[in-house]
């Protein structure tokens, strides 16, 4: 597997907000996007990530990982009490959140949980698709034939979080499976990735030859192209 990780601040925030983690051992990836309309977004990404990196060593350990969901899922639950607690016991970082997309990648197989609305995308043989859901009330509104979905992206409620990591003592997680093929690529992204450049635009950059550093870098650059008005983190595999 041939990894490739990217945290940019972007052109117009002053600081970075995104967390990620990469154990490439247990195969684990994380996109945590800590949520900017509340202090301390950049706290919670930060728990979150931290809290899942504790979880995998002490808790999980070496040992093979039968279920991988299962794994997942009590990882961010973990996480998710944890923001919580410290965002009560703390004023400044009261109703502080994070989203949060995590991919366990097996031999054959890839697991998915997310919570919020960064993106998880895989590309085989040209064809890109989009694995997760978004937690957004456009989404929603999507969903229950509100708006339609190419004015989703536009929508004033494009950026409101239905779901977020932290900010309830108890959270849902949706989870996703795929099988996983050689030459697959597995993109992981905050949005300040997914609402600069559309599907198709990343698809023509996810070139299934050259190296997936100079991909990943492709795609920073066409964002900040595009404004770059989020912080963007990307992390790109392809499987070998």
């Amino acid at each position: 597997m041939e990894i490739a990780v990217i945290s940019d601040t972007g052109l117009l925030r002053k600081q970075n907000e995104d967390h990620y983690l990469v154990m490439e051992p247990y195969g684990l990836f994380v996109v945590c996007d800590g949520m900017g309309g509340h202090k301390g977004g950049e706290i919670a990404s930060r728990l979150a990530v931290d809290c899942i990196r504790e979880y995998m060593v002490n808790d999980i350990g070496a040992k093979d990982i039968d279920n991988p969901i299962a794994v997942i899922n009590s990882a961010i639950r973990k996480s998710n009490h944890l923001i919580w607690s410290e965002g009560q016991g703390n004023q400044e970082w009261h109703e502080m959140g994070t989203t949060i997309t995590a991919a366990l990648v097996g031999k054959e197989q890839l697991s998915i949980a997310n919570v919020g609305d960064s993106s998880l995308y895989i590309c085989r043989k040209g064809e890109l698709k989009k694995l997760t859901r978004d937690h957004t009330l456009a989404e929603q509104m999507v969903s229950d034939g509100l708006i339609k979905p190419e004015e989703k992206k536009n929508s004033a409620y494009n950026h409101i979080l239905t779901r977020a990591l932290g900010v309830q003592p108890e959270v849902q997680i949706d989870n996703f499976e795929s099988g996983l093929y050689p030459g697959d690529m597995i993109l992981l992204c905050s949005d300040g990735l997914s609402d600069m450049l559309d599907e198709n635009e990343i698809a023509a950059i996810l070139q299934p030859d050259g190296s997936v550093q100079k991909v990943a870098r492709q795609l920073l650059d066409a964002a900040l192209g595009k404004g770059g008005f989020d912080n963007i983190t990307i992390i790109l595999l392809r499987i070998n």
